[in-house]
């Protein structure tokens, strides 16, 4: 397509310089090249950059230009293509970007004249023996080409929706006026180059600046376009494209195209500024709206959850409540927004409010706190209030800001939470210690007593201390419980338990393992010791259950000390087998494990 429209510019421009007569003062096929690279994937340069290449040379060998200076002038015109469009794209900042600032405006004019001078300079070399004149010429006919025609035919391009429509390049909207207004610059040039009176050009200067105002950047192309096409049909066979200039052609459309270029540099840069501005209005528009809709939001929020707000003036006096916020300190609502010094309207006359905030009066970071009020109505209520002061840079207090919002409702929840967890605590330590003591004696049970012989076994091997343990059980038990009953021998286990506790150290054990079975851990001690002490503890019971209410009993007692290798279980079974050998004995009586 690039190729293609190339060809119809190329022919339609040389048939009316070479039939017509005319001075062409834009070199359109020069744009289509440009304007080709800009909406042409940079991977895919190659293919259409060799494209128009061979469309180049071969339209050159039609018109009878010899081979070597027609690949010259198409390599002439693609290196100018190519640095316009690469510098272009490099100062928007992609191929799929606008000019939206002076700087893109500046940076695309010196592309411009940056790769036609380079195209102009190879020219030169395939091509010499021309005047300046004529060079000067074609070079300000492709600067022209490329700084107007290329963004018209990018919007054209966008516009009829051919190809990719991210790229965009100058845009203008309300396509009728933007036509109607085209037409009537166009016929304002035409009328202008047509008058004999000299000095009506600056009367396109300021249509095009109203165009610009109107339209934007690609109404100031247009307006130069329009003005170009007035010269070459005022030119048409081989008239001067500017009648009203008294010098021949070829130096009148020198000084149109330096016209052309001036009105470019003027409204360009013009359009960027009110691009820039429109952007910054659109800018402040929107954080406009974003900031009265967070106001909005703020608002609401602050009624769905009773949020009052209160400002204090320390170096005026003055005051601003919120009604919400007299409201939860029980004061009317009508006294927003300065009720004056509310001390006197307060319970109590705001002993405690002002108080909190006498403590914080060098804080300078948010604080909260929580205080409470009496409503007339008797209620009692909590609020929690967030403050935050504002210091003068003397690091004078000059202001307070606050919210609150009643949170008695949450400090109930709170106050049941807390007092629900504490019951929860409470029953998780009864049921730990049920779960490791007897019920009935309140000696440690079965599962605590081997717990505990375990960690202090590990703990003497350790460190090479002796320990001992005494297992115990009630002689002929079974007769006080089918004599006297089971209570009875309920009580004589109860009794046995507090003697034997009273008989140990204080930092040994005793526990109940059975149904008249105990055993008492001893730490530190060694055999001598253990079997005085076991001893000690049978006199005790003996004696004991004879003074006390319920029937006198005896216990035999099996010691055994822990050696290298011992486990709980081959230490208890020591202790077991000596137990059994003191009821073999007689019974009321010690013995000791071998």
């Amino acid at each position: 397509m690039a190729g293609l429209l190339w060809i119809a510019l190329a022919f339609a421009s040389t048939t009316l310089r070479d039939k017509g007569g005319a001075m062409l003062l834009l070199w359109l096929p020069t744009a289509v090249q440009v304007a080709s690279l800009y909406a042409t994937p940079r991977k895919r340069w190659p293919l259409l950059l060799g494209t128009l290449y061979a469309v180049q040379v071969s339209y050159s060998l039609w018109r009878g230009v010899p081979f070597v200076p027609a690949s010259g002038i198409a390599f002439a015109n693609l290196v100018e293509a190519l640095i316009c469009a690469y510098l272009g794209i490099r100062v928007l900042g992609g191929r799929a970007k606008s000019p939206q600032t002076f700087a893109h405006v500046a940076g695309l004019f010196g592309a411009a004249l940056m790769g036609c001078a380079a195209g102009m300079l190879i020219s030169a070399t395939v091509v010499p023996g021309r005047t300046l004149a004529e060079p000067l010429h074609w070079y300000l006919s492709s600067v022209l080409a490329v700084l107007t025609a290329t963004p018209v035919l990018l919007y054209l391009r966008q516009w009829v929706g051919f190809g990719d429509q991210n790229v965009r390049f100058w845009e203008a909207g309300r396509h009728r006026g933007f036509l109607l207004t085209m037409g009537g610059m166009l016929a304002l040039a035409a009328l202008i180059l047509a008058s004999p009176v000299r000095g009506l050009t600056p009367v396109l200067f300021v249509a095009i600046v109203f165009a610009v105002f109107r339209y934007g950047q690609l109404a100031a192309a247009c307006g130069v376009i329009a003005y170009a096409a007035a010269g070459v049909v005022a030119s048409l066979g081989g008239h001067s494209p500017a009648p009203y200039l008294d010098i021949d052609p070829a130096a009148a459309g020198l000084v149109l195209q330096g016209q052309m270029l001036l009105m470019l540099a003027t409204a360009l840069p013009l359009a960027a500024m009110l691009l820039t501005r429109d952007r910054l209005e659109g800018g402040l528009r929107r954080s406009n709206d974003e900031l009265r809709a967070n106001l909005t939001i703020l608002n609401l929020t602050k009624t769905l959850a009773g949020i009052g707000r209160w400002q204090y003036n320390l170096e005026t006096g003055e005051q601003n409540w919120s009604e919400k916020m007299l409201e939860l300190n029980g004061l009317a609502p009508d006294l927003a927004p300065d009720p004056g010094d509310i001390r006197e309207l307060l319970p109590d006359g705001g002993a405690e409010l002002f108080g909190k905030l006498a403590e914080h009066h060098q804080t300078r970071i948010p604080y909260s706190f929580d205080y409470s009020v009496r409503h007339p109505d008797g209620s009692e209520h909590m609020l929690k209030m967030n403050v935050f002061n504002e210091f003068d840079p003397d690091g004078v207090r000059i202001a307070l800001f606050a919210v609150a919002m009643d949170v008695t409702e949450q400090v109930r929840r709170e106050r049941a939470l807390k007092h629900a967890r504490e019951q929860a605590i409470e029953q998780a330590v009864e049921a730990q210690k049920l779960a490791k003591t007897d019920p009935l004696t309140g000696l440690a049970n079965r599962r605590a007593t081997i717990g505990w012989l375990e960690s202090m076994m590990n703990s003497s091997l350790q460190i090479d201390e002796p320990l001992a343990v005494l297992m115990f059980d009630i002689d002929h038990f079974k007769r006080i419980n089918d004599t006297y009953g089971h209570q009875t021998g309920d009580e004589v286990l109860c009794q046995i338990a507090e003697i034997a506790r009273a008989e140990i150290r204080a930092e040994d054990l005793v526990g109940r393992i059975g149904g008249e079975e105990f055993v008492c851990i001893l730490s530190g001690v060694g055999g001598r010791e253990a079997r005085a002490l076991a001893q000690r503890v049978c006199r005790a019971i003996a004696r004991g259950t004879e003074r006390a209410s319920c029937p006198g009993v005896t216990i035999s007692v099996g010691l055994a000390l822990l050696r290298a290798g011992d486990t709980v279980e081959t230490l208890m079974r020591r202790a077991d087998t000596a137990l059994y050998e003191a009821k073999e004995g007689g019974r009321n009586q010690v013995r000791r494990a071998a």
